[in-house]
């Protein structure tokens, strides 16, 4: 009897350190893996593209839209923080301050209605970085591997965005918030187009 009670108390105890840890996910994080701090995501897509189509993919209702948007907008945060470190480039300073107060204050909006809405914490995504690791290239180079990567980015946002306008009954927030990553995203793609053209580097 004691060796069962033992073994009983065993697995309770790995079950309680996985859970703790962040291992084993609750009923939310049964649709997948939990998005992770950047710097533990190892960067496994093959492209920014093909990850942008499978973002939107996911998207199949409100609850989807903001769970897959939340480390969507994580990721844009902490490669422009990065950026904003190391850039020499005053309109990227401009720019990668700009993106990281944006979607920083929507990611805590975004959180904020998740859990209003749903009672849950949005910790279920199985979000995949889309932009490359700006660690292994420096100075100009990683300029424009953000500049380029981040475009793809925020048109997978523009995607996303389009398609929780088509859903019915989502909340005025949503809407609010779906339109505005339209009209401001978009004007950031612009700015980053052009300055490609200026710098000389191809699209």
């Amino acid at each position: 009897m004691r060796l069962f009670i033992n073994k009983k108390l065993f697995v309770l105890s790995v079950l309680f350190l996985l859970v703790f840890t962040g291992q084993l996910t609750a009923e939310e994080q049964g649709q997948g893996a939990s998005h992770k701090p950047s710097e533990h995501m190892g960067h496994k897509a093959t492209s920014p593209a093909m990850m942008h189509m499978s973002h939107t993919e996911m998207i199949n209702s409100e609850k989807d839209f903001l769970r897959e948007m939340i480390p969507h907008h994580q990721e844009a945060v902490d490669t422009s923080v990065l950026l904003f470190i190391c850039t020499q480039d005053p309109d990227l300073k401009v720019l990668t301050k700009a993106i990281y107060k944006a979607q920083t204050d929507e990611i805590l909006d975004m959180r904020l209605s998740y859990a209003r809405w749903y009672n849950l914490i949005p910790t279920g995504s199985m979000y995949q970085p889309m932009m490359r690791d700006l660690n292994i290239v420096t100075g100009r180079e990683r300029d424009i591997r953000y500049v380029k990567d981040m475009i793809v980015h925020h048109k997978g946002a523009l995607d996303m965005a389009e398609k929780v306008l088509t859903f019915k009954d989502i909340h005025e927030e949503t809407v609010i918030f779906a339109k505005a990553i339209l009209t401001n995203q978009q004007t950031e793609i612009d700015f980053m187009q052009n300055w490609l053209k200026k710098a000389g580097a191809s699209q």
